[in-house]
C-alpha cells in the first residue's frame, strides 16, 4: 500500500496504513475475518456507497428535461452534437467551450437526437455515475491520509455530499467531473511518487499525465494542473524520488491529450466558431497589463478564496491551512510536502488566474465557488482528516490561521460588492448558491453574516472533536467523530436539497416554455428552418438552437428591415414592451407571415410563413 499523508501532523501518520494491515492479521489470528474476506466485504460496501451516490445525484436531476445554464451547457452539447456528425450552432465572438466534455457526452448522439432524451441521459446516465466516483477516491484519499476504513468511508461519503460535488452533476457542464478529475489527479501523482513497484511508476507516472492533460481538454482551469505536474515532475526526477525514465513517460504521455485538445479545439472553432472566439487569454492579459486591473484581479482572487472557506463549511479551509504548514515542516518527507505544494499551489494559482481571465459579460462570477470546487473537494477531504486524527493543539493552530484570512477577505468582498449578494433568480443563485443557504436568504445573502456562519460551522466541529479528546477514552472520540460527520452530511444535504429547490427545479419551468414551447407551438418540424431576428438575446435562442438538432439557426437584421432567409418557416423576433406582438416585426412581415406564439416572459414572438 502506498504511504499516507503526513497532513494531519501526528507523528504516527505516516504509518497508519500498515498498523491497519497489522489489525487485519491479528483479527484473523484470533477467529476474525481473513484481510482477503474483509477486502472484499469493503470493496462491495464501496460500490453500495457509489451507487447511493449515483442514485441521490440522479434523483436531484430527475425534473430537469432543458438546459438552463445558458450558454454553458448549450455549447458543450451542441459541440457533442457536432463530434456526432450533427448540426453546428454559430456562437461566435463568445468563449470557446473546450472540447474534453463534449467529447465524453457524444455517444448520447449516436442513439438519439431527441434533445429532451439527450440532455436526461448526460444528466443520469453520465453526470451522475462519474460524480458520485468522488465516493470511492474520496475513501481512496482518506486511507492515504492515515483514516481507518470505517472513518475514510464516512469522510468520503459526506464529502460526496458537498454542493461542490453533488449539485454540478444536475448540468451538462464540466463543473459535474471536475472533483473528480481533481482528485483523480492528486491521486495518481502521489502513486507515482510513492508506488513500491516500477511497473507501478509507470502506471501511475501515465496515468496522472493523462489526467492532467484530459483535465485542461476538459476546462481552461486545467492548465494550472498541467504546469503543476510538469514543475512537479521536473523536481521529482531532479532530485530522484522517481526513476527519471518514469518521468520522460509521462511527458509523452501528457502530450497526447494535449495534442488531442488543440486539434479537437481548432476543429470546434472552425464550425461554431466562424468569426472567431473569444480567448480567456486575452482576457486575463487585458486586466494584467495595468496595475488598476491587477489589484482588481486580486480582489476577485479574494472572492474566490471567500467562497473556498465557506463552501466547504470552513473544513476545506482548515485542510488547506493543514496544507501550507506541512509545506514548511522540514521533519515531513519529501513526497508529502510535494504533495501539499502541489495542491495549495494549484488551489491558489486558480483563485487569481480564474477571475482574471472572466469575461466582462459575467460581473458576479468574482467570487464564484465553482472554479475551486475540485479543490475543496480534496481539502475537505485533508481538514475532515485533521479534525479526527490530529492532536487538538493543532487543530486550533490550523483553525486560528483559517479566521484572520477569511475576515479579510470577507472585508474585501463586502468594499467591492456591498453589504450583501444578490441570490434571487436562476443566474444569482447559480453563483451565490452557498451563501444563500448558509444566510438562509434567498433574496439577498449578507456577506458578513454568511462568513460568521460558516465560522461557527467550523468552531463547532473542532469544539465538539476538542471534547470529544478531552473527555477520554475511545467511546468518546468515536462519538465525537460521529457527531460531527453527521453534522456536516446533514448541512451538505440539506444545502444540496435546496440549491436544488431554488435553483434547478424552480427554473425549469421558464426555460421549457423557452424551448420546447417553440417547437410545439409554431408546428416547427426536421426539414424546416429557425430565423432569428437580430436583437433576440442570447439567453433565449442559445437553448434554441440545441432544441432546433437538424440545423442550424439562421439570423436576419429584422430591425433594418432585412428579408428573413428565403428558406426560413418560422421567425423569432424580440418583443419590445409595451407594443402588441403583431408590432414585433418591425418593418413588417410581408405577405404570408402570421403570429403563431407569444413568450412574454422571454420577450420574444414566433411568425410563421
Amino acid at each position: 500500500m502506498s504511504r499516507s499523508f503526513d497532513v494531519a501532523g501526528s507523528a504516527d501518520l505516516a504509518g497508519s496504513a500498515d498498523l491497519a494491515g497489522s489489525a487485519d492479521l491479528v483479527a484473523a489470528a484470533v477467529g476474525g475475518p481473513e484481510p482477503a474476506a474483509r477486502g472484499r466485504r469493503w470493496a462491495w460496501l464501496l460500490v453500495v456507497g457509489w451507487l447511493v451516490q449515483a442514485g441521490l445525484r440522479a434523483w436531484l436531476s430527475r425534473a430537469q428535461t432543458v438546459p438552463l445554464a445558458i450558454p454553458d451547457e448549450s455549447a458543450y452539447l451542441i459541440a457533442a452534437r457536432v463530434f456526432a456528425g450533427g448540426a453546428p450552432a454559430n456562437f461566435s465572438y463568445s468563449t470557446l467551450y473546450p472540447a474534453g466534455y463534449p467529447l465524453l457526452i457524444t455517444p448520447v448522439f449516436w442513439f438519439t437526437h431527441n434533445p429532451v432524451t439527450v440532455y436526461r441521459a448526460v444528466l443520469l446516465g453520465i453526470n451522475a455515475p462519474i460524480s458520485a466516483l468522488v465516493m470511492p477516491l474520496g475513501y481512496v484519499a482518506g486511507r492515504r491520509l492515515g483514516l481507518e476504513r470505517a472513518w475514510a468511508f464516512g469522510v468520503a461519503m459526506v464529502a460526496a455530499l458537498l454542493p461542490a460535488a453533488l449539485f454540478y452533476s444536475q448540468y451538462a457542464m464540466t463543473d459535474a467531473i471536475y472533483p473528480v478529475l481533481v482528485l483523480a489527479w492528486l491521486l495518481a501523482v502521489h502513486s507515482w511518487l510513492t508506488a513500491r513497484s516500477l511497473r507501478g511508476q509507470y502506471f501511475a507516472a501515465v496515468g496522472s499525465a493523462l489526467l492532467a492533460g484530459y483535465s485542461y481538454a476538459v476546462h481552461s482551469r486545467g492548465a494550472v494542473m498541467v504546469a503543476g505536474f510538469l514543475l512537479v515532475g521536473v523536481v521529482a526526477a531532479w532530485r530522484r524520488l522517481v526513476p527519471r525514465a518514469t518521468a520522460l513517460a509521462a511527458l509523452v504521455a501528457l502530450c497526447l491529450p494535449l495534442g488531442a485538445a488543440r486539434l479537437l479545439n481548432h476543429h470546434l472553432s472552425s464550425v461554431m466558431y466562424p468569426s472567431g472566439a473569444r480567448t480567456l487569454a486575452g482576457e486575463a492579459l487585458i486586466r494584467l497589463r495595468t496595475v488598476h486591473g491587477v489589484v482588481f484581479v486580486l480582489e476577485m482572487a479574494a472572492g474566490q478564496l471567500w467562497r473556498f472557506v465557506l463552501d466547504g463549511w470552513g473544513v476545506a479551509g482548515l485542510g488547506l491551512a493543514a496544507a501550507v504548514f506541512v509545506i514548511f515542516r522540514r521533519s515531513v518527507r519529501d513526497e508529502v510536502r510535494i504533495m501539499a505544494a502541489l495542491a495549495a499551489g494549484v488551489t491558489l494559482v486558480t483563485a487569481v488566474i480564474s477571475p482574471a481571465a472572466l469575461p466582462p459579460d459575467q460581473p458576479q462570477a468574482w467570487a464564484s465557488g465553482r472554479y475551486l470546487d475540485g479543490l475543496l473537494v480534496v481539502f475537505f477531504l485533508v481538514g475532515a482528516a485533521v479534525l479526527l486524527r490530529s492532536a487538538p493543539r493543532r487543530v486550533l493552530i490550523y483553525a486560528a490561521c483559517v479566521v484572520p484570512p477569511t475576515l479579510l477577505a470577507a472585508i474585501v468582498v463586502f468594499t467591492y460588492a456591498g453589504g450583501s449578494v444578490p441570490t434571487s433568480g436562476f443566474g444569482a443563485g447559480f453563483v451565490f448558491a452557498e451563501p444563500a443557504v448558509l444566510t438562509q436568504d434567498w433574496t439577498t445573502a449578507n456577506v458578513l453574516l454568511a462568513t460568521v456562519v460558516a465560522l461557527i460551522l467550523l468552531a463547532a466541529v473542532v469544539g465538539v472533536m476538542l471534547a470529544a479528546r478531552r473527555l477520554g477514552g475511545p467511546g468518546w472520540l468515536r462519538r465525537g467523530r460521529v457527531v460531527v460527520l453527521a453534522g456536516l452530511g446533514a448541512v451538505s444535504l440539506v444545502a444540496s436539497l435546496q440549491m436544488t429547490s431554488n435553483i434547478s427545479q424552480a427554473s425549469v419551468p421558464a426555460q421549457e416554455r423557452n424551448v420546447t414551447a417553440l417547437i410545439s407551438g409554431t408546428g416547427l418540424r426536421p426539414g424546416q428552418h429557425l430565423a432569428i431576428g437580430t436583437g433576440l438575446s442570447w439567453q433565449t435562442w442559445m437553448p434554441q438552437a440545441y432544441e432546433v438538432w437538424w440545423a442550424p439557426l439562421e439570423f436576419f437584421n429584422a430591425s433594418l428591415g432585412a428579408p428573413p432567409p428565403a428558406d426560413a418557416t418560422v421567425v423569432e423576433v424580440a418583443w419590445p414592451a409595451g407594443r402588441p406582438a403583431a408590432m414585433s416585426w418591425p418593418q413588417g412581415p410581408g405577405a404570408g407571415w402570421k403570429v403563431v406564439l407569444e413568450n412574454p416572459v422571454n420577450g420574444w414572438v414566433a411568425w410563421r410563413r
